[in-house]
């Protein structure tokens, strides 16, 4: 893309391409000749990238991020089957979708490139803890871990609310980011809320037997499994101690990394905070 004309405003503004599927290198160069600015940029569904970047007044910077853009479709006869209040997300679109915000956001200009193919993709898969939260002030973890990532690595967070694992897989969210993936990969599993809510998803029965379901497509694409334990709700009993109602999940996980050989990332270990 052309440079754009310098843009300046207190109030958040938006950029968006119509572009095919894939990761996308991302140049913004912030500032303004006219004011001071304090910039953040995020993307798609407020995935985070620039965070709160001040620039005086004449003074401009070059930032560069990777960016993951993807539809519904995964082939002519295969879609996503989102859900209805997904259709209005801005990951779900034909288009890649910029946020200029921050108390003053200024931008001169933005280039938009296919990434190089070397990049390596993350694919995050999980429920609400995961999702890329679309109004403030929720957010979660994969939304905010592209600010983390230097240009050779890009995030592709394709968790939504409410998914088990088993839903995750049957609305074909996992044959999308499959149909994606490339040797070398990686996809980070994180699931449990809501597989504890469903009877057949036991956490050593169903919820298990998907977990591995998991692993061993990634694998056979010639990618990386890797799984989070499920991060712990947030409620305290009387004496203060976190009451643990997903420790069955966890060591599920666990004995599932153990047994299949593939990297475990403990999320949050609560067993012992106090209010």
């Amino acid at each position: 893309l052309a440079p754009t004309p310098e843009k300046e405003s207190k109030a958040p503004f938006f950029f968006s391409v119509r572009v095919p599927d894939g990761n996308y290198k991302v140049t913004v160069r912030l500032g303004s000749k006219k004011q001071a600015g304090v910039t953040t940029v995020r993307g798609e569904s407020r995935r985070l990238f620039i965070d709160n970047l001040p620039t005086r007044k004449g003074q401009f910077t070059e930032e560069t991020f990777i960016i993951n853009k993807r539809n519904p479709r995964i082939s002519d006869k295969e879609s996503v089957r989102i859900k209805p209040r997904e259709k209005t997300k801005l990951n779900w679109d034909d288009k890649l979708t910029l946020e200029f915000n921050g108390d003053a956001p200024v931008c001169q200009s933005i280039s938009i490139e296919p990434a190089d193919p070397s990049v390596i993709t993350v694919f995050l898969c999980g429920n609400s803890t995961v999702v890329d939260q679309d109004n403030e002030p929720w957010a979660s973890w994969g939304q905010m871990i592209p600010h983390f990532f230097g240009t050779d690595v890009c995030i592709a967070n394709y968790a939504e609310s409410g998914e088990s694992a088993n839903t995750f897989i049957g609305a074909k969210r996992l044959a999308k980011a499959l149909s994606q993936i490339k040797k070398g990969d990686y996809l980070f599993m994180e699931f449990g809320h809501n597989d504890q809510k469903i009877d057949t998803l036991d956490a050593f029965g169903g919820y298990t037997e998907n977990l591995k379901y998991f692993v061993n497509f990634v694998r056979e694409k010639g990618a990386n499994p890797i799984i989070c334990s499920p991060i712990n709700r947030i409620i305290f009993q009387e004496d203060g101690t976190l009451l643990n109602l997903l420790g069955d999940y966890r060591t599920a996980v666990k004995n599932v990394c153990d047994e299949m050989n593939v990297p475990f990332i403990d999320s949050v270990s609560y067993t012992h905070l106090r209010a």
